[in-house]
């Protein structure tokens, strides 16, 4: 390791990042343990859940070795990776579709991992990268369309698999970086404007080809994503059929009360009644059994670990390394919002896991390789080799 074990210890920084992704990974993993009790095939998804969490270990070691800014001198190479893996899943023979999106590479019967998780992170190094260039002061027209239209190329490659829930990641991780890198508050709201009309077009568009082609699964959106939608205005809306996912998070958190049913206790987690409980609500597992108290302990370790990255980006020795963890920053503040907040009905429902915490060995390792990433960057901030 760049620092051994004593520096790590007298660097709040360092032991902050450290210790809060430890205790997020092993409150993850008793998680994911309690989520899975009833399941078929509860064993194998625990032993894939901390296979993931050892290769994660491993990407952290690797980028925390690795001097980020190598990373820069490598943005043409990354880019074009970035854009392989997102239209990975769309070859033929290695795609495959899981919950209406064809976002996952499976060759035969065996899958492997979804693109987008790694790809999350090469969007980040190549956005700052690009960013980075202009200074910190990203400011004039042309730039900032540039910029932005780069940043679209991946998006729109992810929306078109498609995986909307993705693709909101892609945009909050791009917000947070332009902020960090000059572009003034003005321009996020015309791209607001921009967006909202843009995404209203596109639902008047996808009414009238599902009307002209008779496809009521949807065309340029899929059905289940308008239901959603449309669920998240009208929580009461169909409580047996799109509404049911909400309708059973809610009475599963509400019935968590104070201190919870108890670890692997609760009816609504034993008895099933809580949808793709070990993935994206698994944050409604939690409520139940853990209660008030095991939310606000899980915030807490949030809170810690986000702190110590803002600490990162700012007294990282460049731009470039302060945009990186303002990335990681962005991608984590948004998913733990959207995921906690879809669970309680103050967010639509996408399929935005929540990280260190959610079923899934790609995400994990993702999220370890991330942590990785600040740390190598907190430990070159005097523009030397830490030892």
């Amino acid at each position: 390791m760049r620092a051994p074990l004593s520096r790590i210890l007298r660097d709040r920084v360092h032991l902050g990042v450290v210790l809060s992704t430890v205790a997020l990974v092993v409150f993850g993993g008793v998680m994911v343990w309690a989520a899975t009790m009833t399941m078929t095939g509860h064993a194998a998804l625990v032993q894939r859940q901390y296979l993931g969490v050892g290769i994660g270990l491993i990407a952290l070691a690797v980028m925390w070795v690795l001097d980020y800014q190598v990373l820069k001198a490598w943005t043409g190479p990354l880019m074009v990776a970035l854009s392989l893996l997102i239209i990975s899943p769309r070859i033929p023979g290695l795609g495959a579709s899981v919950s209406g999106a064809t976002s996952w590479l499976q060759i035969g019967s065996i899958r492997l991992f979804q693109p987008s998780e790694p790809a999350k992170l090469l969007f980040i190094v190549v956005m700052a990268a690009i960013i980075a260039e202009y200074g910190g002061k990203l400011d004039k027209t042309p730039d900032i369309l540039k910029v932005v239209g780069l940043a679209s190329v991946p998006l729109v490659l992810i929306l078109l698999q498609p995986d909307l829930g993705t693709g909101m990641v892609f945009v909050a991780i791009a917000s947070g970086m332009l902020l960090v890198g000059g572009m003034k508050a003005r321009w996020f709201g015309v791209f607001a404007v921009a967006g909202i009309v843009l995404v209203l077009a596109v639902f008047a568009l996808n009414s009238v080809l599902v009307t002209s082609m008779n496809k009521p699964d949807g065309v340029l959106i899929k059905s289940y994503q308008v239901d959603r939608l449309l669920v998240f205005v009208d929580p009461t809306r169909d409580p047996k059929g799109a509404g049911y996912n909400l309708q059973q998070s809610k009475i599963a958190i509400g019935s968590g009360g104070l201190t919870g049913a108890g670890l692997g206790m609760g009816s609504q987690s034993r008895l099933n009644f809580i949808p793709e409980r070990h993935t994206d609500f698994i944050f409604s597992v939690l409520g139940e059994q853990l209660g008030f108290a095991g939310a606000v302990m899980l915030l807490a370790l949030y809170l810690a670990l986000m702190a110590s990255a803002l600490s990162v980006s700012a007294s990282s020795r460049d731009l470039f390394g302060a945009l990186v963890a303002a990335g990681l920053i962005s991608m984590w503040a948004f998913q733990i919002l959207e995921n906690m907040g879809m669970t309680i009905g103050m967010m639509p429902i996408t399929g935005i896991p929540l990280p260190f915490m959610s079923y899934g060995s790609s995400f994990m390792v993702t999220n370890l390789a991330g942590v990785g990433m600040l740390l190598s960057i907190w430990s070159r901030r005097y523009g030397t080799t830490t030892t």
